[in-house]
């Protein structure tokens, strides 16, 4: 099973695919292409952008017919050898399918190679061809390579379907800066303009992974490792794979020479993407739930463990970074403080249950809408919650002598290294078995209910005070003071321009919605003035709670006039500070 692939028309945005199959004398073959790609829980149907789909043997053309949205059957009876043409359009610009235009190419063979139906435990190769119009650009995979100079095009071999789908290429003109960590080889390589300062962010990618290394004990579940990273204007993702990661960052987010040694919030949002995907690399794609083995890519595939692997993962993100001596405590703690914010700033969380959020982020989680804050809970927010109060449990009963770290390693060759698969009271088992220690009941308060997690009591164990104040505005971040916060809210978080402020979400039972607006109402006027970027602050400010004052907005083309009583801000900005610095010392270097 032979794919040759080849970036076929860059300005139309096509890729040409060819697939020569030995077929065995069969009389009909089925070919399909996965609904959704692992890691990103969202029915995708990638088969659409399939375009003049034929196939012939011996030099004559066979019969095709279309079995389902995402199914082809061929008719080739008396047939030992077919091949297949198609091509792939490919103009979605993020990490999840494939893109090409005359500057770079890349792609998730998820969405251009074709399975066949009961072969996907074969040996597939690819061979990757550049015309002549791309024969200078480089090429960039973790897929182990047949033929070929390294970083350039060539063949290349997966040992099944589901392994050929975790090797995702990016082609162009890359920059490609190699560095060692844990005595391993790893790339970070890079496609689209950019300024960046590659020897830092090599030295600081080294220390993230490093540090990951160790924390599992060195048991690398690959032999080399690969960032591909997408650059663009203003962009964000990041998706796991076997031994690579796709990225996309925004160009300010990657550190420039010469920029002082300080970490900025941008380049912070760059390694904190760099971190989660590396840590996937046990979490997720060889540790897994039982759910996901084998994968099921024509329909959904459900798990209630997204917030184990996803929350895990993102508790980790960022405190690798600080772990690793990129960020220090105070910084880490105002992330933390923000991801506590996110969780309660809507009433979403005491609605939905992190179990339930996992279980249904198919049509919820990855399809979220204005009302999402008043009506579900983020599993990888909330997630990373209760992975704190994990480690924060696992360190004061074991008195410092285990981490949530340590254990995710001992779990990691439990359950990881054979890809054994885990169950919803898997972690909770294992730790009482290894360990004596009793989680079964935190953990299903944690995930099954909506009562609140104990994060506040723990940190405070660690000496760390979290202190609720109001946020600057009803857009503010979590996690720092504000300088001057507004003494109303609106209830409401908005987009101010020249021409009023646009209502994205609206929050239940707050100003807004109790005076009848909704999201995407535009305000033109409060108190009968206008009210625009430029003076939203002095307006807000003439008010206190209690206050009642007309509403004038535009709802698409028509204009309302309603009655608004200003509330108080809720106190939704939490600011956790070390107040104990021994205690404190236990859990974070300070």
């Amino acid at each position: 099973m032979h794919f040759h692939i080849s970036p076929l028309d860059p300005h139309g945005h096509q890729f040409a695919v060819r697939l020569e199959l030995e077929v065995n004398c069969a009389d009909q073959i089925d070919l399909k292409l996965p609904a959704w790609i692992p890691g990103s829980y969202m029915i995708r149907d990638f088969a659409r952008n399939i375009l003049d789909l034929r196939a012939e043997a011996n030099g004559k053309a066979l019969a095709i017919t279309a079995r389902d949205k995402q199914t082809w059957r061929i008719d080739c009876a008396e047939a030992t050898a077919i091949t297949v043409h198609y091509q792939v359009y490919a103009f979605d610009l993020s990490v999840r399918s494939a893109y090409l235009d005359q500057l770079w190419g890349f792609f998730n063979n998820s969405s251009l190679c074709l399975a066949v139906a009961g072969r996907t435990n074969e040996v597939i190769e690819i061979t990757l061809e550049l015309p002549d119009t791309v024969q200078h650009w480089r090429v960039a995979t973790g897929m182990p390579r047949v033929a070929g100079e390294s970083f350039s095009a060539g063949r290349f071999r997966a040992e099944s379907y589901e392994e050929l789908i975790d090797y995702p290429f990016l082609l162009g003109e890359l920059g490609i800066h190699e560095f060692i960590a844990g005595g391993i080889k790893h790339s970070f390589v890079t496609a689209g303009r950019n300024f960046a300062d590659v020897e830092r962010i090599c030295g600081d990618l080294a220390r993230i992974c490093e540090h990951q290394i160790s924390m599992f004990e060195k048991q690398v579940p690959f032999k080399e490792y690969l960032f591909l990273t997408m650059v663009v204007g203003k962009g964000f993702g990041g998706l796991e794979h076997r031994n690579s990661t796709a990225l996309m960052c925004s160009r300010k987010d990657l550190v420039s020479p010469g920029t002082r040694a300080a970490i900025d919030s941008d380049y912070r949002t760059f390694l904190s993407l760099c971190s989660h995907e590396y840590f996937h690399s046990w979490n997720i794609k060889t540790l897994k739930p039982k759910d996901f083995i084998p994968y099921e890519l024509e329909a959904e595939q459900y798990t209630r463990q997204l917030w184990f692997y996803e929350g895990i993962t993102s508790y980790f993100d960022d405190f690798v970074l600080h772990e690793a001596g990129l960020i220090d405590a105070s910084t880490y703690l105002s992330l933390l403080g923000d991801t506590l914010a996110r969780v309660h700033r809507g009433v979403g969380v005491d609605r939905h249950t992190v179990g339930d959020s996992s279980l249904q982020a198919w049509n919820r989680f990855y399809k979220q809408d204005e009302n999402a804050p008043n009506a579900i809970v983020s599993y990888y927010a909330k997630g990373a919650l209760i992975a704190l109060c994990l480690d924060l449990l696992i360190r004061s009963e074991s008195r410092g002598e285990l981490t949530l770290g340590n254990c995710m390693a001992k779990f990691w060759r439990h359950y990881g290294a054979e890809q054994i698969g885990t169950e919803d009271t898997s972690f909770a088992e294992f730790m009482q078995e290894q360990f004596g220690m009793h989680l079964h009941a935190f953990i299903e308060r944690a995930v099954n209910t909506t009562e609140p997690l104990p994060v506040i009591e723990l940190l405070e164990q660690f000496g760390v005070n979290a202190e609720r104040q109001a946020a600057q505005d009803d857009n503010g971040i979590g996690g720092r003071p504000a300088t001057a916060p507004l003494p109303v809210a609106l209830g409401a978080k908005f987009k101010a321009s020249n021409q009023g402020l646009e209502l994205q979400v609206v929050f239940a039972d707050e100003a807004a919605q109790t005076a009848g607006l909704s999201a995407q109402d535009r305000i033109i006027a409060i108190d009968h003035l206008q009210v625009t970027d430029g003076n939203m602050r002095e307006i807000f400010e003439r008010y206190q709670p209690g206050d009642v004052v007309a509403v004038h907005a535009f709802r698409r083309d028509e204009l309302l006039q309603l009655e608004l009583i200003w509330q108080e801000p809720k106190l939704n900005n939490y600011l956790l500070k070390v107040v104990e610095p021994k205690q404190a010392k236990q859990w974070l270097q300070v």
